[in-house]
């Protein structure tokens, strides 16, 4: 009777590949930082910025997750961190790392006025008043941006419909940063239309150093109700970047190029002109809450104008990662000696974020 051979089985020991396994998932959990809290739960991710008593992680799992530093035990960062105590005496650019509860370690560099040292040494939570992840001069491209969108109809003695949306959008690559940014509003009232313009902004901005920069920028907006129904202004000139973190950012520039103006009835204005613009966004409580303010001073050296405010600002609630709600107020006045424009617009609405 025939009976078919038995099978072999062979069991190879291989230490590099029991090896493998533990290395690999060491490995995966070192790209990650770790917060431990009170109650024993552990969560793995980036940690962005801690300000104002919260802490914000952007997990994978979760998306960014606020705490509260009075629930957290300690934590660990695999890259290091710009970090100032509460006593505003030190700046820390270093490691964090796991210590006792209501503890970390720091290990890294100490800078204060007498200059920059090592350190390691543990710190109390409560004594650190912020953490930002530092940003790198040199980036690969990157593209954020945010639409802001607004409806409002009432109808009661009067029909009234509002409308407007605010595209603002950013690409950044290397030394170059790309702004472009573009509004429509419009309102109707009884079916008589008394506000119809839009506007367009771009900046370009080439960075000297890692505050400095040289600026160009495109300026055009349209009215169809106003009898200055044209702007246009284009200029050069240096800027210098005040900080960029997780905590906000805050620029400055000041331009000189040329101004010009039309009116409904046909007429035109152009000048040569000088202008200071700025652009201040600061967040706070784990950037939960946002309050923001952008705009242009702008002074013509000759012609009918005579200065001209172009900008808004405003607070935002964001809701999660890419939801906001925003109340926002808007300012667009040139005072002239022929036509003068004085406009302002209150919205509130909702941001979508990229």
């Amino acid at each position: 009777m025939y009976r078919p051979p038995a099978h072999k089985f062979t069991f190879t020991f291989s230490l590099p590949r029991l090896m493998a396994a533990p290395l690999a998932l060491w490995a995966c959990m070192a790209q990650a930082d770790t917060v431990w809290l009170n109650n024993g739960d552990r969560l793995t991710g980036t940690i962005q910025s801690l300000d104002g008593g919260h802490l914000l992680i952007r997990t994978d799992y979760g998306g960014d997750v606020r705490i509260d530093i009075s629930h957290v035990k300690t934590l660990q960062s695999d890259t290091p961190l710009v970090v100032r105590d509460g006593s505003m005496q030190h700046d820390y650019r270093a490691r964090l790392a796991g210590a006792e509860a209501g503890n970390v370690m720091l290990i890294g560099l100490r800078r204060d006025g007498e200059g920059t040292e090592a350190v390691r040494a543990d710190v109390p939570l409560a004594r650190l008043d912020s953490v930002v992840r530092p940003r790198p001069f040199l980036r690969e491209t990157s593209i954020t941006g945010r639409l802001d969108m607004a409806a409002d109809r009432r109808t009661a003695s009067t029909d009234t419909q509002d409308y407007s949306a605010t595209l603002d959008t950013t690409i950044r690559h290397a030394l170059w940063r790309h702004q472009l940014t573009a509004a429509y509003q419009r309102s109707k009232e009884n079916g008589s239309i008394n506000v119809n313009n839009y506007g367009l902004n771009y900046t370009l901005d080439r960075f000297i150093t890692e505050k400095a920069f040289w600026q160009t920028r495109l300026m055009h907006r349209r009215d169809w109700i106003e009898d200055l129904d044209r702007q246009t202004a284009y200029g050069t000139g240096p800027g210098y970047q005040f900080w960029d973190n997780e905590l906000g950012a805050f620029s400055l520039s000041a331009l000189l190029g040329r101004v010009h103006y039309g009116y409904s009835d046909g007429r035109s204005d152009a000048a040569y002109a000088a202008s200071v613009r700025w652009d201040y966004v600061r967040y706070f409580s784990g950037k939960e809450f946002e309050l923001f303010t952008r705009g242009e001073l702008l002074r013509p050296l000759e012609g009918d104008a005579q200065v001209a405010i172009n900008g808004e600002a405003g607070v935002r609630y964001n809701v999660n990662s890419w939801l906001s709600l925003y109340l926002k107020y808007a300012r667009n006045q040139v005072s002239s000696s022929f036509e003068s424009l004085n406009e302002s617009v209150y919205s509130t609405g909702l941001g979508v974020r990229w």
